[in-house]
């Protein structure tokens, strides 16, 4: 006869002779991922949605003629959108992050940074060494939002010498994502 064999979960098979339990069981291992066998319950993937509506910024205080984005999701969501110019190498990344697993995210360098009220009334913090720039400011959604502008020559960061943007350039570039 055959025998019970335990395949994903409560589910079970009948192994006997002739090998169709073994096809059978490699057939159900392979759907059970597709098939919610992994014990992820489906009210726990609606409660975790993927769905944010990102403005980006359209007018950029140098041109921009390269532009790809990352997306990192595990136990923190971040969303990276990258503006480069070729030629100079001067790049701008706009960061949203955000924690899904733990304690979330809060500004808590701004001591360190200088705090600008915006158009808006959002509080952002600016901060500035020789290599780069930052703001950075709570969106909506929970998301900590930050424009870092530096140079990138080569993967190595060059000083920002006589590109150096102002602060109110990097506080244009807030106020049109915000």
């Amino acid at each position: 006869m055959g025998r019970l064999v335990p395949i994903c979960g409560n589910m079970w098979t009948l192994n006997h002779k002739g090998g169709l339990g073994i096809r059978f069981i490699i057939f159900l291992l392979l759907c059970c991922p597709i098939s919610g066998c992994s014990g992820v319950k489906q009210t726990d993937v609606r409660t975790n949605s993927m769905f944010y509506d990102f403005t980006e910024p359209s007018k950029f205080p140098f041109e921009v003629n390269e532009i790809h984005t990352e997306i990192e999701i595990d136990n923190l969501r971040q969303f990276v959108f990258h503006y480069k110019n070729k030629q100079t190498v001067q790049e701008l990344r706009y960061i949203l992050s955000k924690v899904i697993i733990g304690e979330p995210d809060t500004l808590s360098d701004s001591e360190e940074m200088q705090s600008i009220q915006l158009e808006n009334g959002i509080l952002a913090y600016y901060n500035e060494d020789e290599d780069s720039q930052s703001i950075w400011w709570e969106s909506e959604n929970g998301f900590i939002a930050r424009f870092v502008y530096y140079i990138n020559a080569n993967g190595h960061l060059e000083p920002l010498g006589e590109n150096k943007l102002t602060q109110n350039e990097l506080i244009n570039l807030v106020n049109q994502v915000e």
